[in-house]
């Protein structure tokens, strides 16, 4: 081998070697923790209009978040949380599994929870969903932590000198 195909190799290696690896697949949603145990669930943008999401715990329980009225799929505009609110995860739970349905019509709810429920078994697999219409599947992961308790404050005593003349309102 001559020494101008062994640096070339070289070099190629090198190259290969420095390269970043390709990105993660973003997600679809967004899971932004609030507080220790309390999220919003925010999806990406160019995502099916409407969604349903559960939460199963490693203990076993399967909770339906999007719970309405209706019990049929909420809409799901990009970049803002889930219906405006804010979801508390219980601690005790543990280490939870979010199931997000993203679909393209709304969905019964009660036809969902059974399936989703399923999902826990080794065997299932997300082909396995029957459902109609076009329907995207996203699993996350959280963990939630303790809540953080209030702090009570106590009264300020108005500065000294004014007789607390500047903090009546006028």
């Amino acid at each position: 081998m001559s020494r101008a195909s062994v640096l070339g190799i070289g070099a190629a290696v090198l190259v290969g070697a420095c390269s970043k690896p390709p990105a993660a697949a973003p997600h679809r949603m967004e899971i932004r923790r609030v507080t220790g145990n309390t999220v919003q669930f925010v999806p990406a943008p160019d995502q099916l209009p409407y969604c349903l999401i559960y939460t199963q715990s490693d203990k076993g329980v399967t909770r339906q978040l999007t719970l309405t009225r209706g019990n049929t799929s909420v809409p799901c505009p990009a970049g803002e949380p889930v219906l405006g609110l804010r979801f508390r995860i219980p601690v005790e739970e543990g280490r939870v599994r979010v199931q997000v349905l993203f679909s393209d019509q709304r969905l019964e709810a009660v036809q969902v929870a059974a399936q989703v429920v399923d999902m826990v078994k080794p065997t299932f697999n997300p082909m396995d969903l029957r459902l109609p219409g076009h329907v995207i599947l996203e699993t996350l992961e959280f963990v939630p932590g303790e809540e953080i308790s209030p702090v009570l404050g106590e009264v300020v005593p108005p500065p000294a000198g004014d007789g607390g003349a500047s903090t009546v309102p006028r």
